[in-house]
């Protein structure tokens, strides 16, 4: 008898709970998918932002690299002009840096590119200036 008892009992507590209170499995899992996509597209902005910000960098780099050599080249006199590279940055050794100058002519056109890998390939920065023999 008190197996009787005893079921009664928990029987008579499980009907009072009141009805539509507490989720059901397929709500909470429901909510569960809603939740964690939501996680993961705030985790891939984040992401995605992070990376773009180090692409700028990089560009920000490179050009400050092409901008030393274009100095280095004003340096330079007229005469000994001439092409370079590509060979790895001093400073910077992921850099690759390129001179190509138009000799033979007055001015003379200077092209300055320096490349560096990037995921999926390479990117590039490329200064243009003109050097003249006065």
């Amino acid at each position: 008898m008190p197996d009787r008892t005893l079921s009664r009992k928990l029987r008579f507590v499980m009907d009072m709970r009141i009805p539509g209170k507490g989720f059901t499995l397929l709500e909470f899992m429901l909510a569960l998918i809603i939740f964690s996509s939501g996680v993961i597209a705030i985790v891939q902005a984040f992401n995605s932002g992070f990376l773009s910000s180090e692409d700028v960098s990089n560009v920000d780099l490179a050009l400050n690299i092409a901008q030393a050599k274009m100095e280095e080249i004003k340096n330079t006199s007229f005469s000994s002009l001439a092409d370079s590279g590509p060979a790895a940055d001093t400073n910077f050794s992921n850099f690759n840096l390129t001179v190509n100058v138009a000799e033979g002519q007055n001015p003379m056109r200077v092209d300055v590119t320096v490349n560096w890998n990037v995921k999926g390939g390479q990117a590039n920065v490329a200064l243009t200036s003109l050097v003249t023999n006065y």
